[in-house]
């Protein structure tokens, strides 16, 4: 799903902010965009447009209010993507380097799978696979306030349900800034969500226990230092997040990949892991820790981009049948 683009009465905003982002070859935004639009978690919270990608973030330094991130392929060609930044009134340096900061983050510019791919260059079936999703970096949750309250959302219930709610959360919370007649919202921060408590988070959880488990995640989360959760060797890290209550082994893996960025692991004993290796190899894949010994600390990215190519696949396999 995706928001359609549009101007009113021909208005055109200013950007207070205009930079080129550089990208860790090979990087393609038109694949970021495609995988955005597939990624239900995330349905919706961007406007997508075959020009550019619109997206709020919170403002740095001042988390009641939103900017409006648009990117675009850079004009010279290289990889990364030109970024422009909306907002009520002109950045600081420091809250412009914020926002680039953000972004980067978000898209993964600075990810270089290409030891990945050399790795794959000795396994045909996932070499083969990859070329369908070739230039695409990891796009991340936004912010660790997001990743953690969808993960607890999604904890006994479907996707769709904890997307749902995390949608109700953003437009009931988070600021907003409109641009060329389009409001957009940005998750609110970990603080506005803590300070809620088990009471608040009711009407966006939908019941009593699952409500006490976000605020359990959040406070937990919130105590944790985020700068070590990214930088730390992976078994510190994780171990941290697997001390916060309500989180356990699947929701620590998928902050630490989905919204940290970092591939070092990925739970491939699980049956939505077993599936992938399936889909990649036939009916007897290699044994996790075969994949695991191949792909090394990259096996988080195995895992994300073989996903998303089988899905891209199953598209096209469906696009073809209709035609």
């Amino acid at each position: 799903m995706s928001y359609p683009c549009f101007t009113v009465n021909g208005m055109t905003n200013t950007p207070v902010h205009s930079t080129l982002l550089s990208a860790v070859p090979p990087f393609s935004l038109g694949a970021s965009r495609r995988a955005m639009s597939g990624f239900q978690p995330c349905a919706g919270d961007q406007a997508i447009c075959p020009a550019h990608v619109r997206k709020a973030f919170l403002r740095p330094g001042a988390e009641d209010e939103a900017v409006v991130v648009e990117v675009a392929p850079r004009p010279d060609g290289a990889p990364g993507v030109h970024l422009l930044v909306h907002a009520s009134s002109p950045l600081s340096s420091d809250a412009a380097a914020g926002v680039e900061l953000a972004v980067s983050r978000w898209l993964s510019l600075g990810d270089d799978v290409r030891p990945l791919l050399d790795r794959a260059s000795g396994d045909p079936p996932t070499a083969d696979l990859l070329t369908a999703v070739e230039g695409l970096h990891q796009v991340r949750f936004p912010s660790l306030a997001e990743g953690a309250a969808y993960f607890a959302l999604s904890q006994r219930s479907t996707q769709w349900f904890a997307a749902a709610r995390k949608v109700r959360m953003a437009t009931v919370l988070g600021p907003a800034l409109e641009v060329d007649g389009q409001r957009h919202v940005a998750f609110p921060a970990l603080s506005r969500l803590t300070a809620l408590g088990a009471d608040g988070l009711l009407e966006f959880a939908g019941n009593r226990q699952r409500a006490t488990r976000l605020a359990e995640v959040l406070d937990g989360v919130a105590a944790l230092d985020e700068e070590m959760l990214r930088t730390a060797p992976y078994p510190q890290a994780r171990e941290a997040l697997l001390a916060v209550r309500g989180i356990g082994a699947f929701t620590a893996n998928a902050i630490l990949l989905r919204v940290l960025g970092r591939p070092d692991e990925a739970p491939l004993e699980m049956a939505q892991f077993a599936a992938v290796a399936e889909g990649v190899y036939g009916d007897r894949p290699p044994a996790p820790d075969k994949i695991r010994e191949r792909y090394g600390v990259y096996v988080g990215w195995w895992a994300y981009l073989c996903r998303t190519a089988l899905a891209w696949r199953r598209a096209g396999a469906k696009e073809g049948v209709a035609a």
